[in-house]
């Protein structure tokens, strides 16, 4: 049997909550993902994503509040690929070869304690709380002011401000208390 015979046989599924309320709130959604990233892309994947979980969920039960479903749905992906990405960073990091960290060459005892300090201040950065992180990521990766930080996360300068100084100071603790 032929994909063609098998969709003629197939009666058209009507529209479900899930798509409906996809369909509305399309643009809102993206705007909501796109606090997370700034790649258009990655927004587009998310939304996309979000909708095909909401919807197979749906197969299986009827949801209630199938836009508010949709939205979790894709800060808890938006929030996992931002931990993917932090991980990824962090390897990289750490996968540096000590020529690369230091610009002047140095001995073994010093190469190690650098290497040291550079993986145990990735471990403090990936301790640190998902919104803290993003922010703290933001500006010491990415190198965005706190005004585009505040603008790309539709926050306040002063949260921006907040959760750096938050994210500083449990970093240097972390680092205080393994040293």
């Amino acid at each position: 049997m032929t994909f063609a015979t098998l969709k003629a046989k197939t009666p058209p599924r009507s529209s479900t909550a899930v798509q409906d309320a996809f369909l509305k709130n399309q643009t809102a959604l993206k705007r909501f993902i796109s606090r997370f990233f700034r790649n258009v892309q990655d927004v587009e994947d998310v939304a996309q994503e979000a909708f095909l979980r909401a919807y197979s969920a749906e197969t299986g039960r009827e949801i209630e509040q199938p836009r508010a479903f949709l939205f979790r749905i894709a800060k808890h992906i938006a929030l996992n690929q931002l931990s993917r990405k932090s991980r990824q960073i962090t390897d990289y990091l750490e996968d540096l070869s000590s020529r690369d960290v230091l610009l002047g060459e140095g001995s073994v005892e010093e190469e190690i304690a650098a290497r040291q300090t550079l993986g145990l201040h990735c471990e403090a950065v990936a301790t640190l709380a998902p919104h803290c992180r993003r922010v703290y990521m933001m500006r010491k990766v990415d190198g965005m002011s706190h005004k585009e930080i505040a603008g790309h996360l539709g926050i306040a300068v002063s949260t921006v401000e907040k959760h750096l100084i938050k994210g500083i100071a449990e970093c240097d603790r972390y680092i205080r208390e393994r040293n």
